[in-house]
């Protein structure tokens, strides 16, 4: 009786055994089944960083620039350069020549071919174009430099690659050195685990046979814990894998999830990561060392880092490669080949790159995810393409930096409206408020140039003479409102272009009142200006709040002979399958007519030629500009917004807390922007902007407006609308011999 009581309680405790076993397996499947349903495209893998691409940068025939910039370019793109002849990927440069052969690229709005051009370059500084059997081309681009990489949660870069786009070099090499068997057994290695089993009875410790299908359900299903309980869990889910999926998505997947290294707080997931760290180019564009190499770390990726121990990475890499000729997947000829290769790295954007970027990057994300949602843009791998520079936007970073107070600079493409460069601040480390399109302040002095816009939209001219004396304005106060000139410096006269250039308050409300305060806010609104504008005189002065980035593109009318285009960050975004979710095309208006626009920019040349910027020349700028400096208040924010043909750059300093600073644009905010705009016209230089048709050059007196005569003791030439020109002699001055002996005599003279 005991003997069958034994056994019968035997029985079920191996039936309780049974069952508690197939549900531990029928969970574990259960969640297997979830988590395979939950990969991200297609079933490709986890969650994948969304990309921020930079523009593409264009060479155009005929365009000027410094070779060393262009260098530059090729060379944070990952190009090596080369004596002999460039194969894809790689360029040679020998004055005045340099020889590119072009990986080519395709994204929405622009592409290029891939193949070898030659650009050369004259004495005058000027590009030529011309394609691989010497045939002029209008231009070659430069591929997208990928600035930045988004991820939720952990910090994790990873990019999808489907099986065709990971090259079979890689492939090989990874099987050869991580699974040889992998192509032939069903998830289990039974060999390698007999092996591993006999080195444990042994004392070998706790050993392993993994197989490329084990690893995959470790980093899929399980925790990284060595257990046996773990294993088995591991083992079953093997299986379950390789009855689920064929060995082509095992491989595609373990390779999309493997865990290549570490760069600064980010792990490197996947290959196709991989390739952009180590060498920065696509996964499908390994060569055959390289995709060893990266085999090689799979083992160790702290161990073998090239970038901490080249020495070490290329003893593993020529392992793999020796590891691949006994497998038969090279010939010996292809392997010491390999093996005589030197290790070559090219590391993408890091930690200081993307340091560069973090302002514009998050002014991206802020203008996305109210589209397209956080699990969108965080989970999906999209595309999302910009219009930055990053040249452009490390030298925007490193000049802010150098800036005593907090700072914001942008820049746009006065052309198009692409914001080239955006910093919101000293450093995005200590304070992620991005001062270029979140503050709002009052722009002072920048804001005049739409009052005098809207004036000479009423056929007042450049030689108007206005009203340069003290004036008590009616006022909040009985006293009423008494604005000064700086230091308190009065001309009782002066032409627009002088109280313009000079910045005199007092000239400046007299032509505001003459011209209206409804025509100045519709002359601003119609440059791009948004935010709300004060209906009084104060607005003329810069009393009405603006963003930087709102009021420098408010600028490029004057810089595109009267054409406003919406300033834009993100040029187009695309999903993880190509299809393109979104573009934006420049909207471009017309604010007001060239001739206009035109004595607007004249007048601005002169701020910087003989006005409140003419410091620039002593900062190094040497080369045509045009702009206006601005201050409030007790020197709270100082301001400069200028441009060339090529940039239009604004540049604001100031408290984050509005504190009384004592600064003046002229010294504080100028020298930055001239420090920006001195690197940056290396491949962005400018040209005089085209004299529209209707345009008259005429000699007048400064003093009166009017055509000057002999006597007149000051003359310049001045720019008119035609019919708008003065059609009178001076009426303060004589002429004829008369007038020509008092002005030589130095006095002056009533005709």
């Amino acid at each position: 009786m005991a003997r069958r009581r034994r056994t019968a309680i035997a029985l079920y405790a191996a039936l309780a055994l049974l069952m508690g076993l197939g549900m531990a397996a029928g969970w574990l499947v259960l969640q297997a089944q979830r988590k395979l349903s939950a990969l991200a495209l297609g079933g490709l893998g986890e969650a994948f960083t969304t990309r921020v691409w930079a523009a593409p940068f264009l060479v155009g025939d005929g365009a000027l620039g410094e070779a060393e910039r262009l260098v530059q370019r090729l060379d944070r793109l990952g190009y090596r350069r080369v004596e002999g002849a460039p194969a894809r990927g790689e360029y040679r440069w020998k004055p005045p020549e340099l020889g590119v052969y072009l990986r080519g690229f395709r994204v929405p709005g622009s592409e290029q071919k891939e193949g070898y051009y030659s650009l050369r370059r004259s004495a005058a500084g000027a590009w030529s174009v011309f394609d691989g059997l010497g045939g002029s081309v209008p231009e070659v681009r430069l591929e997208p430099e990928l600035v930045v990489e988004l991820s939720a949660g952990r910090s994790e870069r990873r990019e999808p690659a489907e099986w065709e786009q990971l090259p079979p070099a890689l492939k090989d090499a990874v099987v050869a050195t991580e699974d040889k068997r992998f192509w032939t057994h069903h998830g289990l290695d039974l060999r390698a685990m007999a092996r591993a089993l006999l080195s444990n009875l042994r004392g070998g410790g706790l050993q392993g046979a993994s197989t490329i299908t084990q690893q995959l359900s470790k980093n899929l299903f399980l925790s990284p814990r060595r257990t046996f309980s773990r294993k088995l869990a591991e083992a079953g889910l093997s299986l379950y894998l390789e009855m689920r999926l064929d060995k082509k998505r095992i491989l595609t997947l373990y390779l999309n999830h493997i865990y290549l290294g570490q760069d600064g707080p980010s792990s490197v997931m996947g290959a196709r990561s991989a390739a952009r760290h180590y060498f920065s180019k696509d996964v499908a564009d390994l060569s055959l060392p390289e995709a060893a190499l990266i085999a090689g770390v799979i083992r160790g990726p702290g161990i073998y880092n090239p970038f901490r121990d080249p020495a070490a990475a290329k003893g593993r890499r020529d392992h793999v490669l020796r590891r691949m000729r006994e497998e038969g997947m090279l010939t010996t000829p292809e392997m010491e080949a390999a093996i005589a290769s030197p290790v070559e790295l090219h590391r993408g954007a890091g930690p200081e790159d993307r340091r560069d970027s973090a302002y514009y990057a998050a002014e991206v994300v802020r203008q996305l995810v109210p589209r397209y949602g956080g699990e969108t843009l965080y989970r999906n791998g999209l595309s999302i393409h910009t219009a930055m520079d990053p040249v452009l936007q490390g030298i925007a970073r490193r000049t802010l930096a150098t800036s005593k107070h907090q700072a914001a600079l942008v820049v746009l493409d006065p052309r198009d409206g692409s914001v080239l460069a955006l910093s919101g601040g000293r450093d995005f480390s200590e304070s992620q408020f991005n001062r270029a399109t979140q503050a709002q302040r009052q722009p002072g002095s920048t804001f005049k140039p739409f009052v005098f816009a809207a004036a000479l939209g009423m056929h007042l001219t450049p030689a108007t003479i206005l009203s340069d004396r003290p004036k008590t304005f009616p006022g909040a106060t009985k006293e009423g409102w008494s604005p000064a000139n700086y230091e308190g410096v009065y001309h009782g006269t002066a032409t627009m272009r002088t109280a313009l250039a000079r910045s005199l308050n007092a000239a400046t409300l007299d032509l505001a009142q003459r011209v209206g305060i409804k025509r100045v806010q519709d002359m601003a609104r119609a440059c791009g200006i948004t935010s709300p504008l004060r209906g009084d005189l104060g607005l003329a002065l810069g009393a009405s709040e603006v963003g930087l980035l709102e009021l420098t593109a408010a600028y490029q009318p004057f810089a595109a002979l009267g054409r406003r285009a919406t300033p834009r960050l993100v040029t187009s975004v695309v999903d993880a399958d190509g299809a393109v979710l979104e573009t934006a095309v420049p909207e471009v208006t017309l604010a007001l007519d060239s001739s206009t626009a035109y004595l607007t920019n004249s007048l601005l040349e002169s701020v910087t030629r003989e006005g409140t910027a003419r410091g620039l020349r002593a900062l190094g700028v040497t080369f045509p500009t045009a702009g206006k400096t601005g201050t409030t208040n007790d020197g709270r924010d100082a301001w400069f917004v200028g441009y060339t043909s090529a940039l239009l750059a604004g540049v604001w300093v100031g408290d984050d807390a509005n504190k009384a600073l004592k600064l003046t644009g002229a010294k504080d905010a100028l020298p930055l922007w001239a420090a920006f705009m001195k690197e940056a016209a290396a491949d962005r230089p400018g040209e005089p902007l085209p004299r529209p048709e209707g345009i008259v050059e005429i000699v007048v007196c400064p003093e009166s407006g009017m055509v000057a005569r002999s006597g007149c003791p000051g003359k310049r030439d001045e720019l008119f609308i035609a019919g708008d020109e003065p059609r009178s002699d001076c009426a303060l001055h004589r002429g004829g011999l008369a007038g020509w002996l008092q002005r030589m005599l130095g006095r002056g003279s009533k005709p």
